[in-house]
């Protein structure tokens, strides 16, 4: 008997932690396993085809609300030509309404509810001998056009009894995510989390959990996510299991999400000294709604949740990718504004605007009555609306979201994102945010692919058309923040500039001087002729970093390393004679 294990990651660069467990768990038995892993970007008929020429007698899907669609209409299509396949389904999606799924899907013979890595090969084994699954914990699955739901299988209590997925060979990914834990559950009750309906947390043996991390680290992964809920609950194991990975030295980041709020004096003093780089710590604020906040049973305090988070951005060390929900109960638009200023005014490497999802067995979809919930009827289950607010709203958000991430997120316009909130807004981030996405929508921009130099030119252009008095002001940052993370070769058509026909030979001149080449970064230094090829000079009307000194004809040059696509510095030129008629700008 052959079994195929599969499933649809999101992108090629993630990885399935699901199949390693189930994986392992399956192997060494009286059949063949073949894991299979698509994405769910590849053409349909391509995975189908795959998965047919592969031959399982037994296929089994892991489902999350990103897949299941996909799935769904996969196993359809391969019940047709492959009537004898088993095809049995796992994970968060089809968990907690297995009998519907079975009911409304006649291609899914089995379904695996909650932890599969005892009850999948329980399956098999009744499958290969074509024995009886009634005590099967843990299954629902159909007899005689009928569906059957057995009894819940309890959580496995000891993690250590699981064989370790992790001794096989990872060279296949280093240039990809691997998800990894080192516990299940989570000591908090957020209403709209799947571990609202699980207590406590379960964890893996520290020797193990430093044995497995030795061999992912020593493969120079992309990253190494981990997916504990809350990897700081207990403060001592995540200190240790930090230094552990501290002292291999590695080459891979490790993402790690955290509750800032409890973290004590002892753990901050330890994350300040953490090497640079290495950590990437998620957080999730969610909102800063008291009442919304109660209402999802999550309690913080702001100010305590903001100062630790504060004091971690002093330490320049962790990179911080926040986290907001929009969609929350009790939470208006204009109330969600006011989230997202506070925590916009953190100024995290990342902040994430992401929509409340009324997952299946999760307590705020039970309670979605009480709250007048509308959302999605399929996957993902996004909301629509709620008694707080409306649908339109939601739109706005959504487009909010998406220039969010185009800016900020990006990182593409530092300078002019400061400007444009602190001068401009007055310090009300999300009404600029608000605005620029107006501007995209009165004008079809959203929906549209555009080329990065274009996504600078649309920024300009909204100032010019709404902000026409800080014009100079925004040209001259936007063209800084270009030429600072981007190379040169494709300029934004809108930007005004005013650099000399000779601007070039200024240059040549200037790299006759031993002053300039003193200053010139070491990874650039060669001949004259390499060195120019990883610079640019660039003429300001005003001073990009300090704009209070008003207007001047300003030159910078910008020094670019020779892999990198980005600026690695920035040089004033005293000296050069300014550009004729630079002041009409």
């Amino acid at each position: 008997m052959k079994v195929v294990l599969s499933t649809l990651n999101s992108k090629f660069i993630h990885s399935s932690l699901a199949l390693a467990y189930l994986e392992t768990a399956c192997c060494g038995r009286e059949w063949e396993v073949e894991v299979i892993e698509f994405t769910i970007n590849e053409r349909m008929d391509n995975v189908m085809a795959s998965i047919y020429l592969s031959q399982p007698d037994v296929l089994c899907f892991s489902c999350y609300i990103w897949n299941i669609e996909h799935i769904l209409l996969l196993c359809r299509d391969l019940k047709e030509v492959s009537p004898h396949c088993v095809i049995v389904l796992g994970g968060p999606e089809v968990s907690y309404d297995a009998g519907q799924v079975l009911s409304e899907n006649p291609a899914i013979d089995y379904i695996v509810r909650g932890e599969g890595e005892i009850a999948l090969p329980e399956l098999l084994e009744q499958i290969i001998r074509g024995g009886p699954v009634a005590e099967i914990k843990g299954i629902s699955y159909r007899r005689h056009d009928r569906v059957h739901e057995n009894p819940s299988r309890e959580l496995i209590a000891d993690l250590n009894s699981l064989t370790s997925p992790f001794k096989r060979d990872f060279s296949d990914y280093r240039d990809r995510i691997v998800y990894y834990e080192s516990s299940r559950g989570c000591p908090f009750n957020c209403s709209y989390c799947l571990s609202s309906g699980v207590k406590g947390v379960r964890y893996f043996s520290m020797d193990r959990v430093k044995e497995e991390l030795r061999r992912l680290l020593d493969y120079r992964l992309r990253e190494l996510k981990f997916v504990d809920r809350t990897f700081n609950s207990d403060e001592i194991r995540a200190q240790e299991i930090m230094q552990f990975i501290i002292d291999q030295k590695p080459e891979t980041k490790v993402h790690l999400e955290i509750c800032a709020e409890i973290i004590s004096q002892g753990f901050m003093d330890f994350l300040r000294q953490v090497p640079p780089g290495l950590f990437n710590f998620e957080i999730g604020v969610q909102s800063t709604c008291p009442q919304t906040l109660r209402a999802v049973r999550r309690y913080h305090n702001w100010e305590r949740l903001q100062a630790n988070i504060l004091r971690l951005q002093s330490f320049d060390n962790i990179r911080l990718h926040l986290d907001l929900i929009a969609g929350l109960p009790l939470e208006s638009y204009s109330r969600f504004q006011q989230s997202f200023n506070d925590v916009y005014r953190l100024q995290p490497d990342m902040l994430q605007l992401g929509f409340l999802k009324l997952l299946k067995g999760s307590d705020i979809y039970r309670d979605r009555s009480r709250y007048e919930y509308r959302f999605q009827s399929r996957a993902p289950y996004q909301v629509l609306s709620h008694s707080q607010i409306a649908y339109g709203e939601i739109i706005e958000l959504g487009q909010v979201a998406d220039v969010l991430n185009r800016y900020y997120n990006n990182g593409i316009v530092p300078n002019t994102l400061d400007y444009a909130t602190n001068r401009i807004y007055q310090g009300d981030a999300f009404m600029f945010f608000e605005d620029l996405a107006r501007f995209r929508r009165e004008n079809n921009l959203f929906g549209l692919g555009h080329r990065r130099e274009r996504e600078y030119d649309i920024l300009l252009e909204f100032f010019n058309d709404k902000h026409p008095g800080h014009g100079l002001e925004c040209n001259e940052l936007i063209k800084y923040d270009f030429l600072a993370c981007n190379l040169p070769h494709r300029f934004p058509a809108a930007v005004k500039r005013i650099n000399p026909a000779d601007s070039r030979e200024r240059l040549n001149a200037c790299l006759r001087t031993g002053a300039l080449l003193e200053q010139i970064p070491e990874s650039v230094r060669g001949s004259r002729r390499e060195m120019v090829k990883h610079l640019h000079l660039e003429y300001f009307a005003l001073d990009p970093l300090d704009l209070n000194k008003g207007k001047q004809c300003l030159p910078l040059l910008f020094v670019y390393h020779p892999t990198a696509k980005k600026a690695i510095s920035v040089l004033p030129l005293a000296g050069l004679p300014p550009t004729p008629g630079w002041k009409h700008i």
